[in-house]
């Protein structure tokens, strides 16, 4: 068993006044240009993630008066679920140690979990106030974000538990390879080795570098003439050249990805094209939460990680778009796609598609009955 983010609800962000949208484990959020797709991503965000310190005072709704909301309000419900993604009665051992007095029980005495974001401005220190709170109910939708919180029930500390990972649509690994805040960034600084294969890594690494240096004779020239510095000292120096990084830690600095069609026919990524490089990128977040899925497995403490890609179509072939969609869907945790793509919406489940169109003063979301009945198609000929 594991957990669902079932429900999410928002209000006074960017162009949404008010909605609900009822999410399975795979979304597929689908709509024109300006519908509030990202909008969605980013209230997400803003509740689990790091959106925080971005928000602005373009994030607050404009009224029909263009007067801007005051607050910001996003609530989540999780609940407890089996492997079949359907909703059971309580959360497991796991989710209770981490939930803890979050943990509520609706009329049928199913568990559930809802944590509230605020955002309001700070009118003490400037900027905005992000504030979280865990709720005794799921409110009915009329005025639920008017319910009152207990201040009591602040939420104070991360929620590791429930990462929420944002792919934004402009993604290239080759640029991300340089940043140290990026997700290949991020597993790059988690190497580690133990002092006794460091010591061999390092040797090898040391017989590499001579090895190099005795085999080209510009590399040897240039060691001979800087050797001579020593002249300008009172105790005599010493030039190395290294042309592989002489430490461990230095590898990542100079860390590069290629990829071709075989052994014989690898480029760095520097020289593919958009698409492969974005692809790559959209990759390096399932190999992060997977290491960072491993780290919590060996504490024992839960974890359910939500992953959110917009446009993972961007400059790729068809055949790339549904090898890819089939590749994020078969994440661990929850996944919400964000698409223009006929080809991904075709690949999904209808019951995971939600579709956001906006009007002049909200935006709205839709979705298929789960007891819809389609019609068949007629075959016959129309006059």
């Amino acid at each position: 068993m594991t957990i669902l983010v079932d429900k999410i609800r928002i209000s006074g962000f960017r162009g949404i006044r008010n909605i609900e949208i009822d999410l399975p484990r795979i979304a597929v959020l689908i709509g024109l240009n300006n519908a509030g797709k990202t909008s969605v991503v980013k209230a997400f965000q803003l509740a689990l993630g790091d959106y925080s310190r971005y928000l602005s005072e373009e994030d607050f709704y404009l009224d029909e008066n263009d007067k801007p909301f005051s607050e910001i309000t996003v609530d989540i419900r999780i609940v407890p679920v089996n492997k079949g993604d359907e909703r059971v009665p309580l959360f497991e051992e796991e989710w209770i140690d981490f939930l803890g007095d979050k943990v509520q029980a609706d009329n049928n005495e199913k568990q559930f979990s809802v944590i509230r974001t605020v955002c309001s401005h700070d009118l003490i220190r400037g900027g905005f106030s992000v504030l979280r709170y865990s709720l005794d109910t799921w409110p009915p939708f009329t005025n639920w974000n008017n319910a009152k919180v207990n201040q009591k029930k602040k939420i104070r500390t991360n929620l590791q538990s429930l990462p929420y990972f944002s792919i934004d649509a402009q993604r290239d690994l080759h640029s991300e390879l340089k940043e140290k805040n990026s997700f290949v960034g991020k597993i790059l600084s988690n190497i580690k080795y133990n002092d006794e294969d460091k010591s061999a890594l390092e040797e090898i690494i040391s017989d590499l570098n001579n090895e190099a240096l005795k085999k080209s004779q510009p590399l040897a020239k240039l060691k001979t003439h800087l050797e001579k510095l020593n002249q300008s000292f009172v105790n005599s120096g010493k030039a190395e050249i290294t042309p592989f990084p002489k430490k461990i830690r230095d590898l990542s600095k100079q860390f590069t990805v290629h990829f071709g069609e075989n052994d014989n026919n690898l480029f760095s990524m520097e020289y593919h094209g958009m698409g492969t490089r974005s692809w790559a990128s959209l990759l390096t977040v399932k190999a992060f939460t997977e290491l960072t899925s491993e780290k919590f497995a060996e504490e024992e403490e839960a974890y359910y990680p939500i992953v959110a890609a917009e446009e993972p179509e961007a400059h790729l072939h068809p055949n790339a778009q549904r090898t890819l969609y089939k590749q994020l869907v078969e994440s661990q945790g929850q996944v919400i796609i964000t698409t223009h793509s006929p080809y991904i919406v075709a690949l999904a489940d209808q019951s995971e598609l939600r579709l956001l169109t906006s009007n002049d003063s909200d935006i709205e979301v839709r979705q298929l009955s789960n007891n819809m009945v389609i019609p068949p198609k007629n075959n016959g000929c129309q006059t």
